[in-house]
């Protein structure tokens, strides 16, 4: 089978530390800008004021912030070499904390953000000199701040359980975001009154115009006694602190902007926590990457940032992960919802990524004797249960022998029974150790619509349409002379003798290629056969869903096999002297030989029942005497004697969908006219409620209320209902949300007779 120390703020003056990075050694460039073949530049600092000195770095920057070149500052000056070429050009010379040899610096705006000195000069040849009179203090004492986490994929597998898988060969970019004050002094003056009143909305606080000064009297008149009631329901508490409370009173009263806009500044610790709601600040603010730090086979990443002890880092993270021979970045929240404001250093951040490949380990043992194998293990998180032996009902969360599956959808649907698959389905099958080799090389899926009276006869049988999608397979070099780098190894689907749609079994290592340098010491690769696709199939090829221009039903059983060939593109059939096709077993922890039924012309056949068909929602206004609407205002008038007459329509071309349907009166849930949870079956004749059911009349649900029934105790009464349908298909990751929703709104009112 293939398959930290908690950190602390450090104060001033030690060395800017980041030893847990993406490499990132000097390029070619670097090594000629610092090359001795290139003229000094020698910076002379004279601190004009006593003190102890911190550990400095100059740093020489383009206009554009490109890093030209650094050097340590000792005994008060530093020298650094530029090329010719940047003769007479204008630079950034910034003096900020210093870094260990091979460690990469930080940016320029890093720099400027962590408060060092930045000198606009121009660089000359001729007089390659530059000298600062700076005092000691002007430098901010900056602090060290340990960064860790780790990479998690949280998956609800079908069987309901929730598990955290670790995420390895990735990288995340570490980011620094604007200080929140420093957004608000950009802002323009109208973002500035939507932002005072957005959050005094949440803070539940009305802004008051300002009452004029008034000689004091008795009665301090009822305006201002309506703010002071408010501000007196906004005390202090836990979460919010005394100095905040006043600039959340004094925000309520001030109509100055640049009084608002200083309110605001103070409130930044408030204002981060509804930051994710307020899309419209999101594009002021800006993000600076510090450094880029490669995980750990658990997932785990480490980094040393600096920054100016007087502001805790706001800290950003974005992940890639290479897949299927590329980087692909798999994570990557908003600015506002993603932000870690105030880091406290030496937290552990935990990041799920849905869209990442989890790296974990086969967790079964094979029988004994067996040496050779093919194990088909999932489609998706779906595990394969096969026909095993005396043909035991599959448990809920495995594909059954009827090809459906049951599975809980990880949501406040909980389990769906008797789901078909859809979309683009991904086989997952592991294999021995010891393939391939020449006798078991190649591996082959294929599907056909079932057909239990023709089983399958052999690889020569026409009935069946090879799986062609192309796939490869990632790995890492690592060198003696240079940084790794990932690479690709395609696998498929090739040509071999007279067989086509065969891919390549994964080596045991990567292959040499003709053009890898001599200095690859090693080559890895990222992910076990568990972590990876064996067959790709985008099912609606074969069974589109049911449209304008498709009118027939495409949706049922389709038959998948499995076939294995040998290096001459002869097919191996399995037995004791050359493979065997293996099967899981319920406990996880062993495997079992394939039976008798699970095989057919040498090959592992398993049933899958396709349906791409999408749902269908119809949501008619209510009506009463057959009127939807009494008047020009929508209302619906009633009489006494009168009933309202409420339909909906939930479908599914073969009923596999569920529904919910819910009547809400003002903000509360009317059970008595909504379908009870978590859903019903669209095949159901009827859909309970707390009272009597809505009933199946033709395609459509109905039932007829009384006003009473619907008002309650009010006589006229505003109604919002709401139909959601939901498909039950998966592709065994997830349940698709091939889905339809329908939402109105009515009101009841008693009809005024005329006396």
């Amino acid at each position: 089978m293939r398959s930290g120390v908690v950190g602390e703020t450090y104060p001033t003056y030690r060395k800017f530390v980041i030893p847990f990075v993406h490499p990132s050694k000097p390029s070619k460039k670097e090594r000629i800008v610092n090359s001795k073949k290139n003229p000094q530049f020698r910076i002379k600092i004279n601190f004009t004021n006593q003190g102890q000195a911190p550990s400095l770095q100059a740093y020489v920057f383009s206009k554009d912030g490109q890093l030209l070149g650094s050097a340590p500052v000792e005994k008060d000056t530093a020298v650094i070499r530029l090329p010719d070429t940047l003769n007479g050009r204008n630079v950034n010379v910034i003096l900020g904390p210093q870094v260990e040899k091979e460690q990469p610096a930080p940016t320029a705006a890093a720099l400027k953000r962590m408060g060092a000195y930045v000198k606009p000069t121009r660089y000359l040849v001729e007089r390659p000199e530059l000298e600062l009179n700076i005092p000691i203090d002007i430098f901010p004492s900056w602090c060290f701040c340990f960064v860790h986490g780790r990479l998690v994929k949280r998956v609800t597998l079908p069987d309901g359980t929730i598990v955290e898988l670790p995420v390895c060969h990735a990288r995340v970019h570490i980011c620094e975001v604007d200080y929140i004050p420093l957004v608000i002094a950009k802002l323009p003056d109208p973002l500035i009154l939507r932002l005072r009143d957005d959050l005094l909305d949440r803070l539940k606080v009305i802004p008051w115009p300002p009452v004029p000064p008034v000689p004091p009297i008795p009665d301090p008149g009822p305006r201002r006694m309506a703010v002071q009631s408010e501000m007196a329901s906004l005390a202090p508490t836990a979460s919010m602190a005394a100095g905040q409370y006043q600039s959340v009173v004094a925000l309520a009263g001030v109509t100055a902007v640049s009084q608002i806009r200083y309110q605001l500044s103070n409130l930044a610790d408030i204002i981060k926590i509804y930051l994710c709601d307020w899309l419209y600040l999101w594009p002021y603010f800006k993000k600076d990457c510090l450094t880029t730090v490669e995980v750990d086979s658990e997932g785990r990443f480490y980094a040393f940032i600096a920054y100016d002890c007087d502001d805790k880092p706001d800290l950003y993270f974005w992940v890639e992960q290479f897949q299927d021979g590329a980087w692909h970045t798999v994570y990557k929240p908003s600015i506002g919802c993603g932000t870690y404001w105030n880091y406290d250093c030496g937290t552990e951040i935990v990041i799920n990524v849905p869209g990442a490949v989890a790296c974990y380990d086969p967790p079964y043992d094979v029988p004994p004797g067996v040496t050779l194998f093919v194990l088909p293990y999932a489609i998706g998180h779906t595990p394969i249960w096969g026909i095993p032996p005396g043909a035991p009902p599959a448990p809920n969360g495995w594909l059954r022998p009827d090809g459906y599956v049951n599975y809980h959808s990880g949501s406040s649907l909980g389990w769906l029974y008797d789901a078909p698959f859809g979309e683009v389905l991904n086989f997952i099958h592991d294999d021995s150790y010891f393939i391939p080799s020449d006798g078991v090389k190649y591996y082959r899926y294929s599907y056909r619509r079932a057909n239990p009276a023709n089983p399958n006869t052999g690889a020569n049988d026409a009935s069946w349409t090879p799986i062609t999608t192309p796939l490869s397979r990632g790995y890492r070099m690592e060198y003696s002379d240079r940084l790794p780098t990932y690479e690709a190894y395609p696998v498929g689907p090739v040509t071999v003798g007279s067989q086509s749609g065969l891919f390549e079994f994964k080596p045991q290592t990567p292959p040499a290629r003709p053009s890898d340098p001599p200095t690859v010491l090693v080559r890895e690769w990222v992910h076990g056969n568990l972590g990876e696709t064996a067959a790709s199939w985008d099912t609606r090829a074969a069974a589109p869903a049911l449209s304008a221009t498709n009118t027939t039903d495409d949706a049922g059983d389709f038959e998948v096999k499995i076939e294995v060939f040998d290096a001459s593109g002869n097919q191996v059939m399995p037995g004791a002297a050359t493979f065997r096709f293996l099967a899981r077993n319920f406990d996880g922890t062993t495997t079992r030989l394939a039976t008798a039924p699970e095989i057919a012309g040498g090959a592992y056949v398993l049933l899958v029942h396709v349906d791409n068909n999408h749902v269908s929602a119809d949501l008619p206004q209510p009506s009463i005497g057959g009127v939807a609407a009494s008047d020009d205002c929508g209302f619906l008038r009633y009489e006494p004697g009168d009933l309202v007459h409420i339909r909906f329509l939930a479908t599914h071309p073969n009923d596999r969908a569920v529904f919910r349907f819910v009547i809400k009166r003002g903000s509360n849930t009317l059970s008595l006219a909504s379908t009870q949870a978590p859903y019903v079956e669209t095949a159901a004749a009827s859909a309970p409620t707390d009272t009597a059911p809505y009933n199946k009349v033709g395609d459509y649900y109905q039932r007829n209320f009384t006003p009473g029934e619907l008002v309650g105790s009010c006589v006229d009464a505003a109604f919002a209902a709401s139909l959601a349908v939901y498909g039950k298909a998966t592709n065994g990751w997830e349940r698709l949300g091939l889905d339809a929703s329908r939402l109105i709104a009515f009101a009841l009112a008693e009809e005024e007779l005329e006396e």
